[in-house]
């Protein structure tokens, strides 16, 4: 609970200086998208060998889609990454939301405990049969039970 309201606090102010820069910053620099304005995602471990990856995609004004395209996950083992699984939009309808401005979920993740994992991410926004995407590296956390 702490977490989704420090998550939704970050967002709300993400909003506020957006709103309150885009009217000067608009007119003088182009943006790096058409689509994506920020991202943001979060690991950590929830116990009972459960990881929360939570995610904030905003698009630049209403996208028809934004979210995510799929979440891979990769666990340590000894000094490099190895491929555990993918998640698909195509199978999760909850990746994304239709004609909005920005998604926000959180998506728990099973593993097991004292195992280190990371995920990376494919944030997503379509607009008018354009689109763009972003793949973000999480930070990695240690899968707990307790």
């Amino acid at each position: 609970m702490k977490k989704r309201v420090i998550l939704l606090t970050f967002a709300l102010l993400m909003l506020v200086g957006t709103t309150i820069s885009a009217v000067h910053a608009e007119s003088i620099l182009p943006r790096a998208s058409y689509y994506l304005d920020a991202y943001y995602i979060d690991f950590e471990a929830e116990g009972d060998e459960s990881m929360c990856l939570s995610i904030l995609v905003e698009g630049v004004g209403v996208q028809d889609k934004i979210g995510i395209s799929y979440i891979d996950i990769e666990k340590k083992v000894g000094n490099r990454w190895t491929y555990v699984d993918t998640l698909y939009a195509a199978d999760n309808p909850y990746f994304y939301e239709l004609n909005s401005d920005a998604y926000m979920d959180d998506v728990y993740i099973e593993g097991t405990s004292g195992v280190e994992y990371r995920t990376l991410v494919c944030v997503y926004a379509e607009k008018n049969g354009g689109s763009d995407s972003r793949i973000i590296t999480s930070n990695s956390c240690v899968c707990r039970w307790f």
